[in-house]
Formats: structure tokens, C-alpha cells, sequence
């Protein structure tokens, strides 16, 4: 399985592992080297983006701590991967969505746990 990740949540106090979008983005393109590589020598970019916040408009809430970032729904887009598995916002109420679709991705908030099936292929 083939697992990429990137850590912090939007910028909203200027604390520790807080970004704005343009700097998740930054973060973002830093993968790009080994995701090459992966399809390369693997026939693929990745299986799994591993992330602490959401994506935007998927699993995100309006305040601006709890709002996902733009640049996973770009990673989805070119680098297809089988899934995004994302926490940072927590599931109090059982009736929250907790996956969903994204062109070919399947998000799933990972909040608290949760399993996850992957074929590799």
C-alpha cells in the first residue's frame, strides 16, 4: 500500500502545524518527487492520501479551524488515489456523514476509528 500524508489544519491562530491554503500547497508539491517515482516503478502515484484535515467541502465544517483545504481536491484529481483518509473533525452526532466520493477517491473522516478494505493492486 502505497500511503501519502500531510499533517495540520488551516491556519487559525498561528499555532503549531496550522496552514493557510497557500502553504498546504507548498507542503503538497513537496510530494510530487516520490509520487513520480511510485508511478514509475509501481504503475501508480499512490493508494491512500492520509491527511489531518478534510478536503474542502467534504467532511469540512464553516469555522475556520474545521475548514479543509482546496489543494486535496487537486491531489485527487490528478493522482487518483483509491482514498483520503482525513480526522480533525470529530463525529458527535451518529447520523454525520462519515464517507463520501470524490471523482474516483473515497473520503472517509477517520474520527475516533474506523476500518478501511484496501486492494492493492
Amino acid at each position: 500500500v502505497i500511503v501519502a500524508g500531510l499533517g495540520g489544519s488551516m491556519r487559525y491562530n498561528n499555532g503549531l502545524n496550522q496552514y493557510t491554503e497557500t502553504g498546504m500547497f507548498f507542503k503538497a508539491l513537496k510530494l510530487i518527487p516520490g509520487l513520480v517515482f511510485n508511478r514509475l516503478f509501481r504503475g501508480r502515484w499512490m493508494d491512500v492520501l492520509l491527511t489531518h484535515a478534510p478536503p474542502a467541502g467534504l467532511h469540512d465544517r464553516s469555522d475556520q479551524c474545521h475548514r479543509g483545504f482546496k489543494v486535496f481536491l487537486l491531489l485527487m484529481k490528478l493522482f487518483k488515489p483509491q482514498f483520503l483518509v482525513h480526522g480533525h473533525v470529530h463525529l458527535y452526532d451518529i447520523n454525520t456523514e462519515r464517507c463520501s466520493t470524490y471523482r474516483s477517491t473515497y473520503v472517509v473522516n477517520a474520527y475516533e476509528h474506523t476500518l478501511i478494505d484496501i486492494e492493492v493492486p
